[in-house]
């Protein structure tokens, strides 16, 4: 998991461009921001301006003029975290409720 900007789904598709056959990108509700295929190439961006900014950021990639980045990706551990935070807060909210 990590923060979907424009570059950070550049890089992501950069790195795994040849690892997997097709990357699917989801939000936090399985609604799509991007699909690429075998070789990096976006095939899908319902947001077009998102792929609008993703393209200059993910060419050169493709291109070989640049290398992905490394970027911040939350480890599994840190995400059972704040799940369970989130789970908390929402009991708590509904306890005040009764």
């Amino acid at each position: 998991m990590f923060k979907m900007t424009a570059e950070n789904i550049a890089n992501f598709i950069g790195k795994n461009a040849y690892t997997a056959d097709k990357i699917i990108m989801t939000d936090m509700c399985d609604n799509l921001i991007c699909e690429s295929v075998f070789g990096g190439f976006l095939m899908n961006c319902p947001d077009q301006d998102l792929c609008r900014e993703i393209i200059p950021n993910l060419a050169p990639i493709q291109m070989g003029e640049a290398e992905p980045k490394d970027f911040p990706v939350a480890t599994r551990e840190e995400m059972e975290k704040l799940w369970a935070a989130e789970e908390e807060a929402v009991m708590q909210a509904e306890f005040r409720m009764l």
